[in-house]
């Protein structure tokens, strides 16, 4: 297939690229900023997708077989700060990219998240009604239904959750984000009330790629990991995955908290059903998921030193 993709320099996006050229599809790589030079990027065009003008333009060129998109402004704090120019990227955006792809019959998928819901009754089907508490996640149930209302053929909304992997900057993930503030001496709290069920990039990426290889696969999904935990537990695992003594992460409240950071869902999980049987791609473990975590190579020297076990890591540069 050729694949129009968007938003691919970020931590699922270029998970996706990577999983796409392995099973020898042709990858047309989009993203905010263009071409990025550095560990693990690829080299991107730069195309707003809140333009739509140049959006169709380019589709009308390209001609894909398929599009796909993982841009989005997926901080609920980013949100806040700009919701208009969120709303243009999330909602409008994406409306016009299934239009553009029912336009060209070509096949669209888009991502969305767990966020739509308010964690009162977890786990979640498909088809249980949203009731998101942030902006960001009405922002993302809004563009759900502009796209499903614009054809339910050829086409897939995933939601997926809480992400872990290897982002091209080592920035982005939730262990690069713990090691980072660990090694600026930053203050860290991690809620031990805020439960998810958190996936690998890497593994959400082989189930989108298998959908897009599944035309007779259309609607909306749900798919995660195969075990739920707390932001606060997750963090602990992940510093022991390095050899690396979790006092550093201090034991948090949501709910205490509540009234300072605004209403959050604490308990956020999945039934994967009925995609789970439908698939080639199984859900991870969280260990399994912990495997494939790598340092930032900016912080491997930092981390020689800070690690009471280094021996647990066997660095793992990336060539890209």
């Amino acid at each position: 297939m050729k694949v129009a993709l968007f938003g691919s320099t970020g931590l699922l996006g270029s998970a996706v690229e990577n999983e796409l050229k392995s099973r020898g599809h042709s990858c047309h790589s989009f993203s905010r900023r263009g071409t990025k030079t550095g560990q693990g990027y690829h080299a991107s065009e730069d195309l707003l997708i809140e333009n739509h003008e140049s959006v169709t333009r380019r589709m009308l060129d390209l001609w894909p077989d398929a599009i796909v998109n993982c841009a989005a402004v997926s901080s609920p704090d980013q949100v806040k700060v700009n919701p208009a120019l969120a709303h243009a990227i999330n909602v409008g955006g994406s409306r016009h990219l299934a239009e553009v792809s029912s336009h060209l019959g070509a096949r669209f998928l888009h991502i969305s998240t767990d966020m739509v819901f308010d964690g009162s009754k977890s786990p979640y089907r498909s088809t249980d009604q949203p009731n998101p508490l942030s902006e960001y996640g009405r922002q993302k149930l809004e563009a759900e239904k502009a796209i499903l209302s614009v054809t339910d053929e050829n086409l897939v909304v995933l939601r997926i959750t809480l992400v872990n992997g290897n982002s091209p900057g080592g920035t982005r993930s939730q262990h690069e984000k713990i090691l980072h503030a660990l090694a600026n001496n930053e203050p860290l709290v991690l809620f031990e009330d805020e439960v998810r069920q958190p996936c690998s990039s890497e593994n959400v990426a082989s189930a989108m790629v298998e959908l897009l290889e599944r035309p007779n696969l259309n609607g909306l999904f749900h798919w995660a990991g195969d075990e739920e935990i707390s932001r606060y537990q997750l963090g602990v695992r992940i510093l022991r995955r390095f050899g690396m003594n979790p006092k550093g992460i201090k034991k948090g409240s949501l709910k205490k908290e509540e009234a300072r950071i605004g209403l959050r869902p604490r308990h956020l999980g999945f039934e994967l059903a009925p995609l789970v049987g439908k698939l080639k791609t199984k859900p991870p473990s969280v260990d399994k998921q912990l495997e494939g975590l790598i340092v930032p190579p900016s912080l491997y020297g930092w981390y020689r030193e800070a690690a009471d076990d280094p021996s647990r890591y066997v660095p793992r540069f990336s060539s890209k």
